[in-house]
């Protein structure tokens, strides 16, 4: 048999396919059973997944030895040459965003769709994993923006935009097909005849456009409105459309959503303004996917490359009322229920839902409070054994009552304890000391005086210090959401450091200059401590690399982003190598005093923070070769 182009419907040779309900194929009688080939070439190896219009297979083309997906569609599923017009639309397209069309045949039993077969997981998958970040997320929408763009231009809507028909390749080769649009079973082709009569409701429910739900005509304002809606879920785990019942649903219709930055005020006001706009309910006051695409670029840059920042509370199990099952989704990956759908975060109670999106930046917060929380113990223990060997107090009572304090209350409580350690200290005359303590906990508090659930977590700084470590901390603090934030934890960890290091008189990272005096002399004094130790400490450029680990910090995220081709693993050893330069530079140029200062544990600390960079991207490749490995 001849293909004589994408368009035409081929007849297939052979023995004739006993297809069972929506498609699908018995099992083998045994192992010396072959499994069924159709359309003279695709021996069918494995089921992918199933829907109510067909199954989905994994293929091996004979001809051209490569691996394909087959959807198989019962001859009773096609009507008034809808197969036709479907493989008419996706042929049309040829873009790295849009899975392939290889070839369209039907014989007497079934109809058939031969498409790529992409190795990777659905958006929805990853979603539901907590696998990407906000930056992954709005990539993923800019590819899927140039992909309808090209669909659009060919006169072809998808009208069925949702997570499950975005697939993500576990290694894609560029930016463009980061993300792959699939599934254009349901398009119409604009201009020509649709593929449902007039009044017929076509795609998801939970993502439709309010003009399509309606039955009204499903143009490229639908796709936007879609599109929209997937990036708002994808960012905030909550779907405004999906609700409890039809009834609720049919009100959401023809009302505007609510605010994507009500869920997520961290977000640009542009990534707010551009995804409102684009879900308007009137398609005219919508903007187009260029528009909706330029915004996406401009804030890429800006938003949080932490995986999993939408975490889901508990996943339900939901019924998606759709009149029209998924017609192709080549996805090489774990069969799925297409009744079983995502719903992350989100409760049967509408008023339970918008008092979790208003407080999501609070309970985002409560993994900063745990950190903070054991910081402060650890550094509250640390000071009380070394400091004030005779307090009637152990040092694990104080620790985890000082932990208590701070997690609860992280502002008042952080300021409470920094008084209450230097009134102490000075009531047992170390009023050197109190003074060195009072300056390094203010330190943080004038950095970032609205953000008291991450003044704390500088101690790990000089707790790495003790293990020959600090040089990592810069690559910890790039973890920390917002660039002014990641800048005051690098600057505040080297203060830190240097600061332990004068108060526990051991080489944390910078080592102590030559004369300086033991520790029992100058923590009695303030006067001996203003001049021994923070007049010398000033003047000789010790504190001078701590904008150096502040940039540090800020430039991490910007640099190691997820890059396919080891883009990262090149830029991540220059970073570490250049913060451990700059460092040295830093002492250097201020004062030469310092020129000869040297960092211990400086090769070891630039080493760990390489790997500490990479660690989130290693992961998420991990985690998709996983994915990928289902496919043999």
């Amino acid at each position: 048999m001849t293909r004589r182009d994408a368009t035409m419907v081929h007849q297939a040779s052979g023995a004739r396919l006993d297809l069972g309900p929506a498609g699908t194929l018995p099992p083998t009688s045994g192992p010396g059973d072959e499994a069924p080939i159709v359309l003279g070439r695709y021996h069918l190896q494995r089921q992918l997944g199933a829907g109510g219009f067909g199954t989905v297979w994994m293929a091996r083309d004979e001809r051209l030895e490569r691996d394909v997906a087959v959807k198989i569609v019962p001859r009773e599923r096609i009507v008034g040459g809808r197969f036709e017009r479907e493989a008419r639309a996706a042929a049309r397209l040829a873009h790295p965003g849009i899975v392939m069309l290889y070839e369209a045949g039907a014989d007497d039993d079934a109809a058939y769709l031969v498409s790529e077969l992409v190795r990777g997981a659905t958006l929805g998958e990853l979603l539901d994993a907590g696998r990407l970040s906000d930056r992954e997320i709005i990539g993923i929408g800019i590819a899927l923006c140039d992909a309808l763009s090209h669909a659009h231009a060919e006169n072809v809507v998808h009208r069925d935009v949702k997570p499950s028909n975005v697939l993500v390749p576990a290694r894609p080769s560029n930016r463009a097909s980061m993300a792959k649009l699939t599934d254009f079973g349901v398009a119409r082709i604009v201009g020509g005849d649709t593929l449902t009569r007039t009044g017929d409701v076509v795609g998801t429910a939970a993502y439709m456009a309010p003009e399509q739900a309606e039955g009204r005509g499903a143009g490229p304002p639908a796709d936007l409105y879609a599109l929209a809606l997937v990036l708002y879920e994808g960012l905030t785990g909550v779907n405004p459309v999906r609700t409890g019942t039809a009834a609720q649903r049919a009100r959401r219709l023809g009302a505007h959503l609510p605010p994507l930055r009500r869920q997520r005020r961290d977000l640009p006001r542009e990534l707010g303004q551009a995804l409102d706009l684009a879900l308007r309910p009137r398609a005219r006051e919508r903007g187009t996917v260029e528009e909706l695409r330029l915004a996406l670029t401009t804030v890429v840059d800006r938003v949080s490359d932490r995986p999993g920042v939408v975490a889901s509370a508990w996943r339900a199990r939901r019924r998606e009322s759709a009149c029209l099952e998924p017609l192709w989704s080549p996805v090489a990956g774990p069969k799925r229920d297409p009744a079983e759908g995502r719903h992350r975060g989100q409760s049967h109670d509408p008023a339970e839902n918008r008092h979790r999106g208003q407080s999501h930046d609070a309970a985002a917060r409560w993994p900063e409070r745990g950190l903070s929380a054991i910081a402060t113990a650890g550094l509250a223990a640390w000071l009380i054994a070394s400091l004030v060997p005779t307090s009637p107090m152990a040092p694990f009572a104080v620790a985890l009552l000082a932990a208590m304090l701070v997690a609860a209350l992280p502002r008042i409580g952080w300021v409470a304890l920094v008084t209450l350690f230097g009134l102490w200290l000075a009531f047992e005359g170390r009023t050197g000391a109190a003074l060195v303590v009072a300056l390094g906990g203010l330190l943080p508090a004038l950095l970032r005086p609205r953000r008291g659930t991450t003044w704390a977590v500088a101690a790990g700084a000089p707790a790495l210090g003790v293990v020959g470590l600090a040089g990592a901390w810069p690559a910890l603090a790039g973890y920390a959401r917002g660039a002014w934030t990641r800048a005051a934890l690098g600057a505040t960890g080297w203060v830190w450091t240097v600061f332990g290091t004068a108060l526990s008189g051991a080489d944390l990272y910078l080592r102590s200059p030559p004369g300086s005096p033991p520790r029992d002399q100058w923590t009695l004094s303030v006067g001996a401590t203003l001049h021994h130790i923070l007049e010398p400490l000033v003047s000789s450029g010790a504190l001078a690399p701590a904008p150096v680990w502040a940039a540090g910090a800020v430039a991490l995220p910007w640099l190691v982003r997820g890059r396919p081709g080891g883009v990262d693993f090149v830029l991540a050893s220059a970073w570490a190598a250049g913060l451990v330069a700059a460092t040295y530079a830093s002492l250097r140029l201020v004062h030469g005093s310092l020129a000869g200062a040297t960092l211990h544990g400086a090769v070891l600390g630039s080493v760990t923070a390489f790997v500490i960079a990479l660690a989130p991207h290693i992961v998420r490749v991990g985690h998709m070769r996983r994915l990928s490995r289902r496919v043999p």
